[in-house]
């Protein structure tokens, strides 16, 4: 790996084996996902198991709002209310918990989002301390990092977000630069000239997603649409999900090994599945008006999984892509 979340974060990651926590209990299903990423595109999303929120509750997190996995397939959830993340193992049991309320380097103010670097290690934006907090796999605590000059202001917004390209470099995701910020050794702006180009390429950008090819998909919310990039930062294509832009709000992106691109859509309360050609490919309703389920958070796994959390209704669903003849 390379950039600064090896050599400014992760320098003292020791190899160490992965601590196990007191197991929680949760509705997971007992056969495995299997790993069908590279036979074409979905046509269907089955539910794998469900984390309600009695099971969340009794393992301590009451408001899911970020999700990230590791290569091993454990989730990272992390938890708006108690400032913590907790790490679960596939089947849904508590590995370790980090983070929470207290005043040393180790706590949290106000964690925004998360990443899992290529060394397994766990990346924390704290944009109440402008900073990112690292732990290594095993949730040892690696170090606190602030952010430098303009990238400072910008992770303390409330729509930060971070970002790890195919090649393990982090970037910001900044509202207020309306741009996507790619970051030096020292937490700084690695660049004086701007990476979307031109500017008003992107109005009000939210979420954000890179693929395995270097493409990056950002969601803008002025416009309600997904527009697309290379590696280099040039414009490719738009997508308006709805001509009525307050009619959709995409939470969280998240691109598959096959370049395939998972948006979470909280107001229509659905999974879009986007092919590289910008075609939606499929759309899985999770919610309604009698039972609403407004996903905020999603994560694709190592076998192709994908995780999604209503921090309102407090549950985790993990779909499972269905690939083949459409039903």
């Amino acid at each position: 790996m390379s950039g600064p979340t090896r050599r400014t974060l992760i320098a003292i990651l020791a190899t160490l084996a992965c601590l196990t926590g007191p197991h929680g209990v949760c509705l997971a299903a007992e056969r495995e996902v299997s790993d069908s990423t590279a036979s074409g595109p979905p046509t269907a999303l089955r539910t794998e198991w469900t984390f309600d929120r009695d099971a969340l509750e009794a393992v301590g997190i009451r408001r899911p709002s970020r999700l990230a996995y590791d290569s091993d397939g454990n989730l990272h959830v992390l938890d708006a209310e108690t400032r913590r993340i907790t790490k679960l193992d596939p089947r849904g049991r508590v590995l370790y918990e980090v983070g929470g309320y207290g005043s040393d380097e180790t706590s949290l103010e106000l964690p925004q989002d998360l990443v899992v670097d290529r060394d397994q290690s766990l990346l924390v934006l704290d944009r109440g301390r402008g900073a990112v907090v690292a732990f290594d796999r095993a949730g040892r605590f690696l170090g606190l990092k602030p952010f430098q000059a303009s990238a400072l202001e910008e992770s303390r917004d409330a729509g930060a977000r971070l970002l790890l390209d195919r090649f393990g470099k982090l970037w910001l995701l900044s509202a207020r630069a309306r741009d996507l910020v790619p970051l030096d050794d020292r937490l700084g702006r690695a660049r004086v000239a701007r990476y979307l180009v031109p500017e008003d390429s992107v109005l009000t950008p939210l979420a954000a997603a890179a693929g395995e090819r270097g493409e990056v998909w950002i969601y803008d919310a002025a416009r309600g649409g997904l527009r697309r990039f290379d590696a280099s930062g040039r414009f490719r294509f738009g997508l308006v999900l709805d001509p009525l832009p307050k009619a959709v709000s995409i939470s969280d992106l998240a691109v598959d090994r096959a370049g395939h691109l998972y948006a979470a859509d909280a107001v229509g309360q659905r999974i879009l599945v986007i092919g590289t050609d910008g075609s939606i490919l499929l759309t899985r309703a999770l919610g309604g008006d009698r039972v609403p389920w407004r996903p905020a958070a999603l994560a694709i796994g190592p076998h192709g999984q994908i995780a999604v959390a209503d921090p309102e209704r407090a549950e985790i669903q993990v779909l499972e892509p269905v690939r083949g003849a459409r039903p």
